[in-house]
């Protein structure tokens, strides 16, 4: 018989190797899907202030203008990192106000886990006055 020399640890460092790898692995995804959910907010927050921009600076401001900007920069920018998205545009405080807010889904690394994302610009509507 063959004794078991005391530098011998019969697998243990697989194991503890398996597990840092899976901490390192969970904490690599955490960090891309926490910055995915920030782009589609930064994607959401853009896209409201280009249809703010559009849709308060025609000479009749006008909410259709607004979300189509909108939605125009959402094909140019977002593709498939920003789904589900819906864009509405209102006029506020006697017509003096416009506020466009855009919703959506960043893209998630969990299947089934849905991301809701919602952003807001509001401005004030351009008169030109005689």
């Amino acid at each position: 018989m063959h004794p078991i020399s005391t530098d011998e640890r019969g697998g243990a460092t697989s194991v503890e190797m398996a597990l840092l790898w899976l901490g390192m692995l969970t904490l690599i995804l955490a960090v891309v899907q926490v910055s995915l959910a920030f782009y589609g907010g930064q994607l959401a927050l853009t896209a409201a202030e280009d249809g703010l921009r559009t849709g308060r600076t025609y000479p009749v401001s006008s909410t259709v203008a607004a979300q189509n900007g909108a939605e125009s920069f959402l094909r140019r920018a977002a593709g498939s990192t920003f789904s589900a998205r819906s864009v509405e545009a209102e006029i506020l405080d006697g017509g003096t106000t416009m506020r466009v807010t855009v919703a959506g889904e960043a893209l998630s690394l969990v299947p089934g886990v849905p991301i809701r994302i919602s952003r807001s610009a509001a401005g004030a509507i351009e008169q030109v006055r005689p």
